[in-house]
This record gives structure tokens, sequence and C-alpha cells, in this order.
């Protein structure tokens, strides 16, 4: 008895694919060069067909993988932000240690280094800030943010080179030139560098005068800087 074929053997699959090509590519009247070409080569375009399917498939699964992955990630950092004292703590740890890819993760972080900093513990909160700041790329939007909180912690327990250092480089974002100035300024005259202070200051002055606002305005921030920048006139 001969030995019947499965409807899923590769081997008539690929056969009755050959057959059913050919027949569609007769009715497509097809220039008889294209057409030879395509029968020749049909085991090789089937091929290449299924692997663009597959990638297709791949990309399109670790997209949803992906999306499921962030949302599950901002749930559990949500509900942790509900929760009280060293409940929250817990549950911020808990997200940064099973999320660590999700921006939750790295905001559960700098949460965790936030109510250290609270706590009076800078040391601990400028060790997670700063390993924070070393895994964001230089384009990332949260880093200017980061710098100046670093920063300032660097003021608070008297680093004042690694500020000013921290400083220089929060220069470089768009938007933050004016405030890293007023920082620079006040670091500098905390070092007794009253020239580099003089122009820090000068320089802030300077790049909020093009805010569009009047300088006569009675702008705090300004108004500090001027009364620092005429103490050392």
């Amino acid at each position: 008895m001969a030995k019947q074929e499965s409807a899923f053997d590769l081997k008539h699959i690929e056969e009755t694919a050959a057959v059913e090509t050919s027949g569609f590519l007769d009715e497509l009247n097809l220039p008889p060069a294209l057409t030879d070409f395509l029968r020749k080569n049909q085991r090789t375009i089937w091929l290449v067909v299924g692997i663009v399917a597959a990638v297709v498939t791949v990309v399109s699964l670790y997209g949803s993988y992906r999306n499921y992955t962030f949302n599950k990630a901002a749930k559990a950092y949500d509900q942790a932000m509900l929760l009280e004292g060293d409940a929250r703590i817990t549950a911020l740890q808990t997200v940064a240690e099973e999320h660590g890819s999700t921006p939750s993760a790295v905001w559960s972080r700098i949460e965790l280094a936030h109510i250290d900093q609270a706590g009076g513990k800078f040391a601990d909160a400028l060790d997670k800030l700063v390993k924070i700041n070393s895994t964001l790329k230089s384009d990332d939007l949260l880093k200017p943010l980061l710098l100046v909180n670093i920063g300032a912690l660097y003021e608070q327990e008297k680093q004042l080179d690694k500020a000013v250092a921290l400083y220089k480089e929060l220069q470089t974002f768009n938007g933050f030139d004016k405030d890293a100035a007023n920082r620079l300024g006040r670091v500098y005259e905390a070092q007794g560098k009253n020239d580099k202070a003089r122009e820090m200051y000068e320089q802030y002055l300077l790049l909020s005068a093009g805010d569009g606002a009047d300088p006569r305005q009675n702008d705090p921030v300004r108004a500090m800087v001027q009364a620092s920048l005429n103490r050392l006139q």
C-alpha cells in the first residue's frame, strides 16, 4: 500500500507552491525572460519572502513585549509612589531591580536618591545619582536635570571642584546655560576665585536680559546675582 503524503510535509508544500506559482506566473502575462527567471529562482524567492515575514513577525512581537514591559514597570512605579516610608523604599527597590531597562526603573533609582537626600544621607544620594548619570546618553533629556542635582550635592558636600566640572557640562545643554552660569559664579565665589565669579555673574545677567523680560522688573534671582556682583567689584 502506497504511503499517503501528509499535507504538512515540507516536500509536498514546496511542490504544491511550485505548481501554483507556475500557474500564477502564466496568468500574469509577464515577459518570457522574467517568467523563466522567476521559475528558476522561485525556491530562493520563497525563502527570502519567508525570512522577511519572520523578521517582521519578530519585530512586531518585540515591540509588543517592549510596550508590555514598559507599561508593567510604569504601573509598579505608580503603585510604589502611593506608599509611604519603608514600604515605598522597598517597592521602589523592587521596580529598579525587576525592571532595570525601563524608564520607570531609572525614576525609581532617582526617587531613592531623593529619599536619601531628604534624610540627610548626601553621600548615599550622590553615589546613586552619579551611577545613574553614568548610564545616560549625552542627549538624554534627563541628564541636565541630574547634573543640577548632583552639582548641588557636591556643593553641599564641599566638593567644589567636582561641582564646577558638573556645571561646566551643564552649560553645554540648551536652555541651561543661564542657570549654569549663576551656579558657577556661586561656586567660584566660594572658592575665592573672584575674577571667574564676576565673569559668570556677568554672563548670567547678560543671558537673563536676553529672555525678553525687562531687567528693571523685580526678578529675585537677578537681584541676588547683581548683589553678588556688586560685592565682588
